[in-house]
């Protein structure tokens, strides 16, 4: 049977839910399960390409419609090798590419009051590189979990790729989109969610793999907001990525701006191609990405330090060994962070990019990080001959790249935030459905059924474990919250493969943290 879409679920249900917000009445309608789901509602005004976000102004009015439909993603590349065999609807859900990715997907697992017990609001941020995905994603869909959990979920859209990082100095381009769409929409949660029935001072940001490093940059934005201005969220989770060093400059970003211009044959030095760039048709600008025209190092679209959404002073890592980053994290009303990953992130990381000899894996690495880092990073694994094949090769890639993006950063940010005593918990995955493993591996986003309880694509059994996991780290989570003692960083709550839940050595500790000699300043 055909899992549906949420939009398809509430298309056979004539139930309407009506919430009163400060911008006016929004409607929406009943998933299967009883769940009440409210889809797109905007969080900004229509974004202009390569502009920061701008918030619903006051007197502003929602459309008078019904928000039950999957309109809209926004425009991506279509060279997603993680996707594998998924169907791309299944990934961004049913609708059409848009500019205008800014609004939330809200369920709610009652009838939505301000007046009764306020609930916990979870809010995800998907993953796919920053360049793809989208809240409608049909893996991350949360009407199962609000219900069972008796919580409110929300889903944020923002821009990708291109739309959501470009960035450069001469001329002029901010960069962070994506991520200052993701920080206006908090803001608008937090403000909002009490009409849903959401506890504002009991909001979660959570994230998978490119989300999670969203969350990562959101804690350091945060970190760093004027005094007296509190975060717009109370905890957070990461799931399988953090920042391992401080991103590009605008101006170190200059040459993927060029590489951009140059492939859509805009000369980078007049004086307007920036507003050549922004008349360029949207699914151009995703050709040229997709097809390599930029270049493979120049086709990955990540964030930056810009002096604004990420300072430079002082540098952010440093900022977060020093141990300021956690004591301000509290300051501004974060209780705890909860940062993990899975016992084989690596296969999921060997497909994302085509990967067909040994001399392919530096090209792909040098989307992420500076040549001088890749040489350095290179030396800690293997080497392959020169004739190694695609399979050989495509592993080493996944290695590497996943303890880069995953294994290290994730242990370094608990180990910083442990540092000064801020509450942090750790965990694993050493099983997840098999049903949800390509080739076998607890891999990348295999954690997902779980996380977002998909009962749809779970066993009788594994519906059991999931919710047992859920309360455990909920359980683990309080218990930080109020002063509970602590376990050794090097310790790690795991979902075993037997299927138990416990406290095991985190057997992998000191190799991965071995890789800290690869990174300027450890």
């Amino acid at each position: 049977m055909a899992i549906l879409h949420l939009s398809e679920e509430l298309a056979n249900s004539a139930e309407r839910t009506t919430v009163e917000t400060a911008y006016g009445p929004v409607t929406g309608g009943r998933a299967s399960n009883g769940a009440v789901v409210f889809l797109e509602i905007p969080y900004a005004l229509p974004p202009e390409r390569f502009s920061d976000p701008v918030p619903l102004p006051d007197g502003h009015r929602y459309e008078s419609k019904e928000y039950l439909f999957e309109a809209g993603y926004c425009f991506q590349p279509t060279n997603d090798g993680q996707a594998g065999g998924m169907k791309f609807e299944d990934k961004v859900g049913l609708g059409a590419p848009t500019e205008n990715p800014l609004f939330l997907n809200i369920v709610c697992p009652l009838n939505p009051s301000s007046s009764g017990p306020l609930l916990p609001v979870k809010v995800y941020i998907h993953g796919g590189f920053l360049q793809f995905g989208s809240p409608h994603g049909l893996k991350s869909q949360n009407q199962f979990v609000s219900v069972e959990r008796n919580e409110i979920h929300i889903s944020i859209g923002y821009r990708l790729s291109v739309f959501g990082f470009l960035a450069c100095d001469e001329p002029h381009v901010a960069g962070n989109f994506g991520f200052k769409d993701q920080w206006l929409a908090l803001k608008w949660i937090h403000a909002n969610i009490k009409a849903f029935g959401g506890n504002p001072q009991d909001i979660t940001v959570q994230g998978l793999s490119a989300g999670s490093h969203s969350v990562h940059q959101i804690l350091h934005h945060a970190s760093r907001l004027p005094a007296g201005v509190n975060a717009p969220f109370t905890s957070a989770l990461l799931m399988s990525n953090a920042i391992v060093l401080a991103p590009k400059t605008p101006k170190e970003l200059r040459p993927q701006f060029e590489a951009l211009c140059d492939a859509l044959d805009i000369d980078p030095k007049t004086a307007t191609a920036l507003e050549e760039l922004r008349k360029i048709p949207a699914k151009r600008l995703c050709e040229v990405i997709e097809t390599d025209a930029v270049g493979t190092e120049n086709g990955t679209f990540r964030g930056c330090v810009d002096d604004v959404w990420l300072l430079s002073e002082p540098e952010v890592m440093a900022w977060q060994r020093s141990g300021n980053f956690a004591r301000a994290l509290r300051s501004k009303g974060v209780r705890s962070i909860i940062v993990g990953d899975v016992s084989e992130e690596w296969y999921l990381y060997s497909i994302a990019h085509p990967i067909s000899s040994p001399k392919d894996i530096i090209p792909n690495l040098e989307r992420y990080y500076p040549e001088s880092m890749v040489a350095q990073m290179v030396t800690h694994y293997r080497t392959l001959p020169p004739d190694a094949g695609p399979k050989e090769s495509a592993r080493l890639f996944g290695e590497i790249l996943s303890d880069f993006q995953v294994h290290l950063p994730c242990r370094i940010l608990a180990r910083d935030l442990r540092a000064v005593g801020f509450p942090v918990l750790r965990y694993t995955f050493l099983w997840t459905p098999e049903q949800t493993r390509p080739e076998g591996y607890v891999t990348h986003a295999t954690d997902a059924t779980i996380w977002h309880l998909r009962l749809p694509s779970l066993e009788k059994d594994q519906v059991n474990i999931a919710q047992e996991w859920l309360a455990r780290i909920d359980q683990e989570t309080r218990w930080l919250e109020r002063g509970g003692e602590e376990r050794p960083i090097t310790q790690v709550l795991a979902l075993k493969r037997d299927k138990t839940i416990a406290w095991v050595d985190d057997e992998v500790w000191h190799e991965k943290m071995s890789l800290l000699k690869t990174l300027p300043n450890e």
